[in-house]
């Protein structure tokens, strides 16, 4: 029998496949993006041929724009925004942000229908708890 691994029946199975596109956006993934992703995996029980998919999508990535389009429907505004965030936490793991998984998070977000205002302000939350981070590493560092 064929196991059914289409969007409307496993909607955190192309969040997680749009998580490992984010983290391969800049042409690398790291072993902190990895463990990330893994915990996120974890999170959820998913089958054996589920974990297929993955490590298929980590050796040949997707396309993260069909992939979101596929998954839309499926989700809520709130379950859209809270996937945005985990891309930008994602992507900001290594304390910087590059071009490249920026423009990927955008291209997702307008693909999940969210609007362009309101993928920013994700983006700018994400981008102030970097910041506020960075105070407490120099409270700790400079004593």
């Amino acid at each position: 029998m064929k196991e059914i691994t289409d969007a409307a029946s496993h909607p955190k199975l192309y969040e997680i496949r749009l998580l490992i596109c984010v983290a391969q956006a800049d042409g690398y993934m790291d072993e902190e993006e990895k463990e990330r992703i893994f915990q996120q995996v974890n999170l959820d029980t998913f089958t054996v041929r589920e974990r297929q998919i993955f490590h298929d999508d980590l050796e040949n990535p997707k396309d993260p724009k069909a992939l979101a389009l596929e998954v839309s429907p499926y989700l809520t505004t709130l379950e859209k925004m809270m996937l945005i965030r985990k891309m930008f936490k994602l992507a900001s793991l290594d304390k910087e942000i590059v071009s490249e998984e920026i423009a990927l998070i955008y291209s997702i977000g307008q693909a999940l229908g969210l609007a362009l205002d309101k993928i920013k302000e994700i983006e700018q939350w994400v981008r102030e708890g970097i910041a506020w981070m960075a105070r407490w590493e120099n409270i700790v560092t400079n004593r």
